[in-house]
């Protein structure tokens, strides 16, 4: 979904989320990140995704969640690294025995109406095993 979409319908992934979430923080001056997980199988089967967005502002980071509900809010950090940990090791309690990828989440390489597939593989492209 576009931004005006998940505006205008109060919906979206998780992922559509994120362009939303982009644009908006990126509007009040500041310069937000996106990140793409996936919980993957040991066969290799992907599983559960999820994109989020942080930013920093002065010295601190935010991670701004809507679409994960147990985490839904803006939750502050010291460091990046603090705040990978935190959402990373959230994430792998959620896929118990599965290994989690982490990307950026580039908002340029996707377009309005991409299926979840292509999303993934494009995530993929830069992801690492956390």
């Amino acid at each position: 979904m576009s931004s005006k979409e998940v505006a205008d319908t109060s919906s979206g992934s998780c992922h559509d989320q994120v362009i939303f979430e982009l644009d908006e923080l990126s509007k009040q001056g500041l310069n937000p990140k996106a990140k793409f997980l996936i919980a993957v199988d040991p066969n290799g089967n992907g599983g559960e995704t999820h994109s989020f967005v942080f930013y920093q502002e002065d010295s601190k980071l935010y991670w701004f969640e809507n679409a994960w509900k147990d985490y839904r809010g803006i939750h502050e950090f010291d460091t990046e690294h603090e705040l990978l940990d935190f959402v990373l090791d959230a994430f792998a309690d959620r896929n118990p025995g599965k290994e989690v990828f982490v990307g950026a989440f580039i908002p340029e390489e996707h377009h309005i109406g991409e299926d979840l597939q292509t999303l993934v593989d494009i995530c993929m492209d830069n992801a690492v095993q956390a």
